[in-house]
């Protein structure tokens, strides 16, 4: 593969002092990561990096898709780095242009194959706007990486070169090409390629990633100015443009609006004690707050400290036109926690501080209430009216491959201008929104009413006094942690036993314990009970559940399922199974799960039926002779129909 950066090269090598400069501490940027500590003093995450150090290690500089596969993954797990591919972002930077062109496919149609069809004659420009207004339009990148929504030299996840330069699909890109097609001189020409890159802004946690992006913007202007001119660019113009660069594309935590990590330390800091002893760390009274980040708003001549720009009511507009990007999905800093908190939630809300019109991708599971992202706050999203998704992926390999985030990714998009309606209850398909629709005009009550918790039983005080070496819990996994009060059959000691099922080894299971060890906290163990796996298949829609269990009398379960209903005889129970099998149900079902997590919640969209004799529906029919009723029950039309039978596959 060619060799994407060079901090060697004629172009960079010169420039390289400017390049790591940081506008707000008037020092150079940190590394802001600990891939390069190995190397010793001077690459350890808060030290500046260095010109000297860096061209003694020339080739530690390079793109993500060039380095090992080890280190991806590391970069992956500690720092949430997952590039966003070409495709990914001409899609999402299309629609930007659609929404300021006010038509679809501007620059390029994109193909089925993720490939593109690029507009090969010069751009047309809608009544009252022009093409200066389009280059002046200020654009913001957020976590940037090596900034693949500004400018795609190349192809972050595959390292392809993209050529010719009309090909390009990044937002500076796009700029540069309307300058290309309009500026009738030379000083034309130069006057807006400027002001190009005067709106084109990027912020980026990780210096080295950040360097990247520098290069790669300052690239892109020579590769264009060497197309136009057929010459070199001087040298005092390429100052100019990386001194642009540099204020425009700057270091930042972005949930801070600091530089990352606090103080920095000095170029060739001299390590002490306390920087190898956590105890010492931090100990120093006079150790000053984070820096705040400043940036430069050209058309007023002036810097500004980036956190002014929220809720600042000086400014009659918000200083970005657009907000685009790919912002970390979850908290890594804690490395020892298995429960990763979300933070893409807190990113969103950032943006739309800063920007009316804001285009992200990110986790989708807020969409169906799931996931750890606060409810107030998933609550809010669904009742925004200025709020809405432009594609929802279930499947996250298709976008990141070897990467698994459980409910899918979507790519939103925000307006405050605009009122889209509130979303309410979100589903991938139109025909599934109107079927629920239709379902919660007929419904009354739905199946999570007579969903028991997991929690239903409980050891009792009793079984705690007498085994007070063991975990009082029913867990999943209480086959093998209680192991000494459960048994294969019924002891035959005197004393009278329940049934409780779980799994062993991973397989469904029955054992017996003494019923006065167990609490029936809703008095369900004297009726059948329909019992279905909490962790159900995978959480793609129209998928098959596990074989649901009846339960008889006398039987109790574990966490690892969930009770549906509590019936004085056993044909009602046979109903209620009947039911969960139907397409039907399971449709109503994958309105919420979304995950292979399907506790009584994910069922509140399932209407709820008369499972006795006395029903509509007659429940001696088979299955697909109950979807037939349900589909006329709720008024459903053929294409309704059509939809639920082709999406959702029959059970065994």
């Amino acid at each position: 593969m060619e060799k994407l950066i060079d901090i060697q090269s004629g172009p960079v090598a010169p420039l390289l002092d400017l390049l790591l400069e940081d506008k707000s501490t008037k020092k150079n940027i940190i590394w802001a990561t600990d891939t390069y500590e190995e190397l010793g003093q001077g690459f350890t995450d808060k030290e500046p990096i260095s010109r000297s150090l860096l061209l003694q290690h020339t080739d530690i500089i390079k793109p993500r898709i060039q380095k090992t596969q080890e280190a991806q993954q590391a970069r992956t797990r500690k720092k949430a780095e997952v590039f966003t591919p070409a495709w990914l972002c001409n899609m999402m930077n299309n629609y930007c242009d659609e929404e300021w062109f006010g038509r679809k496919d501007v620059f390029n149609a994109e193909n089925d194959d993720h490939t593109w069809t690029v507009a090969e004659e010069p751009i047309e420009f809608p009544k009252r706007k022009t093409w200066k207004h389009y280059v002046d339009s200020r654009r913001l990148e957020i976590t940037c990486g090596e900034a693949p929504y500004l400018v795609s030299r190349y192809d972050v996840s595959t390292g392809h070169l993209i050529v010719p330069p009309k090909h390009r699909i990044g937002q500076l890109d796009r700029k540069l090409r309307i300058v290309n097609e309009n500026a009738t001189d030379y000083d034309e020409w130069v006057k807006w390629v400027i002001r190009a890159f005067e709106a084109s802004y990027g912020y980026e946690y990780q210096g080295d990633n950040l360097l990247i992006a520098r290069i790669n913007l300052l690239l892109t202007f020579i590769g264009y100015y060497q197309e136009r001119w057929d010459k070199e660019p001087d040298e005092k113009l390429l100052q100019t443009v990386a001194n642009k660069i540099v204020w425009n594309v700057w270091q930042m935590d972005g949930l801070k609006d600091t530089i990352p990590l606090g103080k920095p330390y000095a170029e060739y800091h001299q390590m002490t004690l306390a920087d190898f002893i956590p105890e010492m760390a931090g100990v120093a009274d006079d150790e000053p707050e984070a820096i705040p980040c400043k940036i430069y708003d050209w058309r007023r001549d002036n810097s500004i400290l980036f956190n002014k720009l929220k809720g600042d009511v000086i400014m009659v507009k918000k200083l970005f036109d657009f907000v685009i990007g790919n912002p970390p999905y979850q908290d890594t800093t804690d490395s020892d926690s298995t429960r990763m908190p979300p933070v893409y939630n807190d990113f969103m809300n950032a943006t739309y501080d800063i920007a009316d019109k804001v285009e992200l991708i990110h986790p989708a599971r807020f969409l169906f209430n799931a996931g750890y992202t606060p409810k107030k706050w998933n609550e809010k999203m669904l009742n925004d009216k200025h709020f809405k998704i432009l594609e929802y992926e279930p499947d996250c390999t298709k976008i990141f491959a070897n990467t698994d985030i459980k409910g899918g990714l979507v790519v939103s998009y925000r307006d405050s201008h605009s009122n889209f309606g509130a979303i309410g209850t979100f589903t991938k398909y139109p025909e599934l929104n109107l079927i629920l629709n239709k379902v919660k005009d007929t419904a009354k009550h739905y199946l999570n009413e007579i969903i028991s918790s997991p929690l239903n039983f409980k050891v009792s005080d009793l079984m705690v006094t007498e085994h007070p070496n063991l975990v009082p819990r029913l867990r999943s996994s209480a086959f093998s942690t209680l192991s000494e009060v459960f048994s294969n059959d019924i002891p035959n000691d005197g004393k009278e036993y329940i049934k409780m099922i779980g799994l062993e080894n991973g397989k469904r299971s029955a054992k017996y314990i003494r019923r006065d060890y167990v609490v029936d906290s809703d008095g369900i163990l004297d009726k059948y009970t329909l019992l279905e796996a909490k962790a159900n298949s995978s959480g793609n829609f129209g998928e098959t559940l596990s074989p649901a269990i009846i339960a008889e009398p006398e039987t109790g379960y574990l966490q690892t399922f969930i009770g549906i209903g509590h019936y004085d005889n056993e044909r009602e129970a046979e109903n209620t199974k009947k039911y969960i099998s139907t397409k039907f149900a399971r449709a109503m079902l994958g309105v919420l799960k979304i995950t292979q997590d399907c506790p009584g919640p994910k069922w509140k969209y399932v209407p709820l039926q008369d499972f006795t004799s006395n029903s509509d529906i007659d429940w001696s029919k088979s299955v697909h002779e109950i979807d037939l009723q349900l589909y006329r029950k709720y008024g459903l039309d053929e294409k309704e129909i059509n939809f639920i039978e082709s999406h959702v596959k029959e059970m065994a």
